[in-house]
C-alpha cells in the first residue's frame, strides 16, 4: 500500500480535497462522533474526548503508515476544515478492500459523500489495484444503502447478529462492487 518515503496521496474533485488527517481536525472529528443521527448505525460509541478522537487520527494515519490502508479527511474546497471521512482497510493478498465512511450531518443530502467515495473508488482500482471493495451496512441505514447501491455495489448476504452495539446484536448487510462491475 505504501512505499517507503511515499507521501499521502491528496485527491482532487471538482469541489473536494480529500486529504491526509492532522491533530488540527481532532476538535471537528469530535463533534461528528457526538452527532447521534450521524452515529445510529455507525458501529461505535461516540468519542467523549478530543484525546479519543486524536487517537482515531492517529489510527488513521498508521493504517497508511502500515500499509493496511487509508483514510482521507473530506474537505471542501478552498476550505480545510474536516467534514467526514472516507477510506478503506486493505487485504492486499485477495487485492480487497473495505469501504467505510461518515459525513457531519450538515453536509448531508448534497452530494458530498457520493462525489468523494467516486473519488477513491477510482483511486482503489486504479492506482491500488483492488478487485473487490466491500461495505458492512446497517440494512436499517437507507440513505447508506441507497448510497452504496447508487455506485452498483451488489448485497452479497446477510450477517446476522454480526455487531454488538449499544446493548443489543445487530445485522449487518455484505455489499461489494468487483472492478469488472465498474
Amino acid at each position: 500500500m505504501k512505499a517507503a518515503g511515499s507521501a499521502f496521496p491528496i485527491l482532487q474533485t471538482a469541489r473536494l480535497c480529500l486529504r491526509q488527517p492532522r491533530a488540527s481536525d481532532a476538535e471537528k472529528l469530535l463533534a461528528v462522533t457526538q452527532d447521534d443521527d450521524v452515529m445510529r448505525y455507525y458501529g461505535m460509541e461516540p468519542f467523549t474526548s478530543e484525546q479519543e478522537a486524536l487517537q482515531e487520527i492517529d489510527w488513521f494515519n498508521g493504517q497508511f503508515e502500515k500499509a493496511e490502508g487509508i483514510r482521507w479527511v473530506i474537505t471542501i474546497k478552498p476550505h480545510d476544515e474536516y467534514i467526514g471521512d472516507v477510506g478503506f482497510g486493505l487485504v492486499p493478498r485477495h487485492a480487497r478492500a473495505e469501504l467505510g465512511f461518515k459525513l457531519a450531518r450538515a453536509y448531508w443530502r448534497q452530494g458530498i459523500m457520493r462525489e468523494a467515495i467516486d473519488r477513491v473508488i477510482a483511486y482503489g482500482f486504479e492506482i491500488r489495484q483492488i478487485n473487490r471493495f466491500e461495505a458492512l451496512a446497517d440494512p436499517r441505514n437507507a440513505g447508506c444503502v441507497g448510497l452504496l447501491e447508487s455506485f452498483g455495489f451488489s448485497k452479497d448476504g446477510l450477517l446476522r447478529e454480526y455487531e454488538f452495539e449499544k446493548g443489543t446484536f445487530v445485522d449487518l448487510a455484505m455489499y461489494s462492487l468487483l472492478k469488472s462491475d465498474a
